[in-house]
């Protein structure tokens, strides 16, 4: 049975505990996992920010560029002129024919140190020969060509730009962008008082481009730039608090609700069934000990009638006398019985009437006076006038006849006093042993029985005190154990008939 309930508590508490706990880490987990879709969200939205601005610049650069060109057309002096401007690197003429006309580099002594250096970086771009403008946007389709646009390439120290434009003849004009001044230009355009963190633009090599104030920690989100800086990337690195982290502690009030709400039902199952497997084996107990305590009196029955019918009228007598004993605790016991039965099914009824007392109270005194003296017992019964209560007699001698029955059984030898009270209360009172302050708070429960030496191998059912506190509710009375002092003193308490 103890491992049977080991296991029910462990199902009823331990797994749903376990289960509790298991959900709340889920959650936790989906909490933190939201929390750093939050934060890389935020940081997405503060680099799209700064992309904005940066193709805002390049839109301005690329709109001032066009206008100098289309001004221009293919004319090499005013594309020298226009190239002196602060964003402006070089300018340069491309013939539809795919020959460089500006700079001309079949006139070298004619060149500056800029024109020099200006075909040293683009040597590769006139030698590929390739149209500016032409690409392939399917494999099968014809080639589209562009008006306008950018040239990215590379050399030495990182990419740089063309804005080209093609004009009405074939032929490409355009300038180089200034790649110091574009990103001094980038670094005084970009707003920095809402960060909150760390924004760096990093070249494709991995070299820092610009970087805002703060400390840089981890990367938290990444965005490329887009055309004529697909080469580079924007990166941000949050400050502390930059998105608040989520708090445990409503987490763990929440599930700590659950987890004490799953407990407290559990262990209300639990120890709700192992009161019922205890009054199930009680009831078992109860019923194999009213079949022995029937079994009993039937027997002693049966033989003394069978030693009356042999023996002598002088004789008989006495053994007939013990017919009635007999008869009287068999009665006594069925009477019990039933009235519990009758108690569980919620059926019991009584019908108190006003009447005397002390009457019913001697008559049940007289009744039980010979069982008492043939066991030992001194009986005092105190009642100096009538006290007029509302009773069932029946159910008042059979509460009296339960107490005087375990006096009978418990306190032999001894002294019982029986006081009827002008308040309407009967008071039993015997000089033996007593109760037990263990067994006090317990002793009018069904079945229950206190285990000692002083109980051990007296017969009863455990229902006399249950019984007898039931019938005195039932009469708007009460049925109370007083302790403290020698012996057992229960005090029956009915109301008093109003005049």
């Amino acid at each position: 049975m103890r491992i049977r309930l080991s296991i029910l508590l462990v199902v009823l508490v331990v797994l749903p505990l376990a289960l509790t706990g298991w959900l709340g880490w889920l959650f936790w987990q989906r909490g933190l996992s939201n929390w750093q879709s939050e934060r890389q969200a935020e940081a997405l939205r503060r680099l799209e920010t700064r992309q904005h601005e940066l193709d805002t610049l390049i839109a301005s650069i690329a709109s001032t560029m066009d206008a100098s060109l289309s001004k221009a057309g293919s004319d090499p002096t005013a594309l020298r002129a226009a190239s002196n401007h602060p964003l402006i690197r070089g300018a340069f003429l491309r013939l539809a024919d795919g020959e460089l006309a500006l700079p001309d580099p079949n006139t070298p002594g004619l060149h500056s140190d800029q024109d020099r250096a200006f075909l040293a970086r683009t040597a590769l771009i006139w030698q590929r020969r390739d149209a500016l403008g032409v690409r392939q946007v399917e494999e099968l389709a014809p080639p589209r060509i562009e008006q306008l646009g950018w040239h990215v390439w590379y050399h030495e120290d990182g990419p740089h730009w063309l804005r080209w434009q093609r004009l009405a003849d074939g032929s490409h004009a355009g300038f180089e962008i200034e790649r110091i001044a574009f990103l001094a230009r980038l670094v005084g355009q970009l707003r920095l008082d809402e960060l909150n963190g760390c924004v760096r633009l990093s070249s494709a090599s991995g070299e820092t481009l610009f970087q805002s104030s703060g400390d840089a920690g981890e990367v938290l989100a990444s965005l490329p730039c887009a055309e004529p800086m697909q080469h580079w990337h924007w990166e941000f690195m949050p400050a502390s608090g930059f998105v608040p982290v989520p708090s445990v502690w409503p987490y763990a009030a929440g599930f700590a609700a659950i987890a004490a709400l799953v407990s407290v039902a559990g262990l209300a199952m639990f120890f709700a069934y192992r009161r019922d497997v205890r009054e199930a084996a009680q009831r078992v107990s109860f019923v194999n000990q009213v079949s022995h305590e029937l079994k009993t009196p039937l027997t002693n029955i049966r033989l003394y009638v069978d030693l009356a019918r042999d023996a002598s009228p002088a004789e008989s007598g006495g053994l007939l006398s013990v017919v009635e004993e007999e008869t009287s605790r068999l009665s006594r016991m069925i009477h019990n019985v039933l009235t519990f039965a009758r108690q569980e099914k919620k059926t019991l009824e009584l019908h108190p009437v006003s009447a005397d007392l002390v009457e019913s109270v001697k008559r049940v005194v007289e009744l039980w006076l010979p069982v008492l003296e043939k066991s030992g017992l001194k009986v005092l019964l105190e009642a100096a006038k009538p006290v007029r209560a509302v009773f069932d007699a029946d159910a008042v001698e059979q509460i009296l006849g339960n107490l005087l029955s375990n006096v009978e059984k418990y306190a032999a030898g001894s002294e019982v006093s029986i006081r009827v009270q002008d308040d309407g209360s009967v008071e039993v009172h015997d000089s033996g042993p007593g109760i037990a302050a263990k067994d006090a708070a317990r002793i009018f429960e069904p079945f229950y029985r206190s285990r000692n030496d002083l109980t051990e191998g007296v017969s009863g059912t455990g229902l006399g005190l249950s019984i007898a506190k039931a019938l005195a509710e039932a009469q708007n009375g009460s049925l109370r154990l007083v302790t403290g002092g020698r012996g057992a003193c229960f005090i029956l308490q009915l109301p008093l008939a109003t005049s």
